[in-house]
């Protein structure tokens, strides 16, 4: 398996709470869907650091997977002008040389009943189990 780690550190203070909530979406509806369809795309996670910085992960099953996705990437950020707006990317590269995860049965899931964002959360989480338990197995 393969990663890439997309760092934005904008110095014009584009990181704020309506900035990312747009990315997020946009992301969302409109990036995402075209990892999907990438040969090799295992998942993609987008991190806020403490609204100053942006980081993307980008897992692949290839070297070749990984490098399209990267240029996948690379044509989003020109057609997109929230991002471009965050900069150009610090980027690194690699290989994933070993992983660890939680077994199913050790992780805690809020309860649908812990209102609408325990079942957001809850949703999430069991939609990413399954895309990464989907990946264990190719």
């Amino acid at each position: 398996m393969f990663v890439t780690i997309r760092r934005y550190s904008p110095k014009n203070g584009a990181v704020n709470k309506a900035s990312v909530e747009l990315l997020r979406r946009q992301l969302h509806d409109e990036f995402l869907p075209l990892l999907r369809k990438l040969p090799g795309h295992v998942g993609y996670y987008v991190l806020n650091v403490s609204d100053r910085e942006l980081v993307t992960l980008s897992f692949c099953d290839t070297k070749d997977a990984s490098d399209e996705s990267s240029r996948c990437s690379a044509e989003y950020t020109l057609r997109n002008p929230l991002v471009f707006e965050l900069g150009r990317p610090e980027v690194i590269e690699g290989e994933v040389l070993t992983t660890d995860k939680a077994s199913a049965e050790s992780v805690s899931v809020p309860a649908a009943d812990d209102g609408a964002a325990g079942a957001a959360l809850a949703l999430w989480f069991e939609e990413s189990r399954a895309m990464l338990l989907t990946a264990s197995e190719r």
